[in-house]
């Protein structure tokens, strides 16, 4: 999603061509950008999940969020505060977590949305002990990832400070840096947000 200008130029053996304005070339890299103005809405988040037809964890009763439209609201609230596109963070806890079913070595009273220190199939990474904290520190990883800017809210991530700020500007350059490895983990994502938009 970021715009470069390309100046073209002939060498001759000897000198550069001489260039003009015309000679710049324009071009946007492809990507969905994580930083910006968010695109989905709470209700759009919560038709999304209720279309899925699996049913919400009542342990986050406990945890500061006892419906998915609770949920959403705070996804919307926590994303927006460090300028991340809610609809990004929505669509990472949804695809890491099998829609909020889990599975894997996270376990639902973690609040852990985002798999943050869960490397491997066997370590169960960071636990929250609300479901704010939890979207809170994904948020702050994503905008670790995509952004230089500070944080806005005190850091929550236990692992915030272990990424290289700044070299994942587009979800899709989240591929081989997330916990999960490979290709193919940003595009889902991407396209996973692009539902909840709707």
């Amino acid at each position: 999603g970021t715009s470069y200008s390309f100046l073209v130029q002939a060498w001759n053996g000897s000198s550069w061509s001489t260039f003009s304005d015309a000679d710049l070339v324009a071009c946007t890299t492809l990507g969905t950008p994580i930083m910006g103005k968010s695109a989905a809405s709470v209700s759009s988040m919560v038709s999304l999940y209720n279309s899925t037809g699996h049913i919400y964890p009542t342990i986050y009763a406990s945890k500061g969020a006892t419906t998915i439209n609770d949920f959403c609201q705070i996804v919307s609230e926590e994303a927006n505060a460090e300028g991340v596109k809610a609809e990004i963070l929505f669509a990472q806890a949804m695809y890491e977590t099998g829609w909020l079913q889990f599975g894997g070595s996270v376990k639902a009273e973690q609040c852990n949305f985002g798999g943050i220190g869960a490397v491997n199939a066997t370590a169960g990474g960071a636990s929250f002990g609300d479901v704010r904290s939890g979207l809170r520190a994904q948020v702050q990883h994503l905008k670790a990832y995509a952004s230089k800017e500070p944080l806005n809210n005190p850091c929550v991530d236990p692992r915030f400070e272990k990424v290289k700020r700044g070299v994942a500007p587009c979800v899709e350059d989240l591929n081989g840096r997330w916990a999960v490895p490979g290709d193919g983990y940003g595009q889902r994502i991407s396209s996973l947000a692009a539902k909840a938009c709707c």
